[in-house]
């Protein structure tokens, strides 16, 4: 009996069913990490005694809840968690409880910048060299809501640099386009006051509270890909967290 064999047990389901339950569990778990490739359909055939036709029905199913995703020409991959973290916290009339937002990018900047200390120490480079710079105004409704500012490492940035910056989510993107995996992020989040360059692009008064946001983002080996500073409309941001 295969190694994935030890955690097989057959209920009243269909079988697809039931070897997505123990691939979903090896996810979970961490057996399987964020950016891992799947063992190919031969080894999992032999392991489950199943048909193609059933491992494929099972690889579907995680799929299409977001922890598998499929790769033309080089195979099956663990993804990560959703990084919308702070959209999903801003609220407006007319959209009910639909916690994610779809919004517009509008892109304002895109090219090198040298990065200061905060940036060089995220990215793991050495303060002044050239780093990708890109600048978003994300908007709903023709309201703009959050301005992002994102730094990209430089080998990162050399592939990327003419890629569509309004593209959402951005790590979708990267992921489809280019093979970058973005599986894990440190991420910091502080209220304070708009500074006045920002008060123009957001749309709010002098003096008026924002949210904001930092965030380094990490491949699968711990490598940083982006560092990120987010500004955020303090009188359209509502945080909710159940504690059970």
């Amino acid at each position: 009996m295969g190694e994935l064999q030890k955690g097989f047990v057959r209920t009243s389901a269909p079988l697809y069913r039931d070897v997505a339950a123990v691939l979903e569990k090896r996810i979970r778990s961490g057996a399987w990490r964020p950016g891992d490739q799947i063992p190919p359909e031969k080894q999992l055939e032999k392991e489950f005694g199943a048909s193609r036709g059933t491992l494929r029905a099972a690889v579907s199913e995680l799929v299409k809840h977001g922890l598998l995703y499929p790769q033309a020409g080089r195979g099956t991959f663990v993804l990560g968690p959703s990084f919308n973290s702070l959209e999903r916290y801003f609220r407006y009339e007319g959209i009910g409880d639909e916690p994610r937002l779809s919004p517009q990018n509008e892109v304002l900047r895109t090219g090198s910048r040298k990065a200061d200390a905060r940036i060089a120490a995220a990215l793991g480079v050495e303060r002044g060299t050239d780093v990708g710079h890109v600048r978003r105004l994300r908007i709903h409704d023709g309201e703009p809501f959050l301005l992002v500012d994102s730094y990209f490492q430089p080998a990162v940035w050399a592939r990327i640099a003419n890629t569509d910056f309004r593209a959402y989510p951005l790590y979708d993107a990267l992921r489809d386009d280019f093979g970058i995996y973005i599986v894990s992020a440190d991420e910091y989040l502080r209220a304070d006051i708009v500074k006045a360059q920002e008060t123009r692009l957001l749309r709010v008064k002098a003096g008026s509270a924002v949210i904001r946001l930092e965030r380094t983002a990490f491949t699968f080996e711990k490598r940083p890909v982006e560092y990120r500073r987010a500004t955020g409309r303090a009188d359209r941001f509502q945080y909710h967290v159940r504690l059970e």
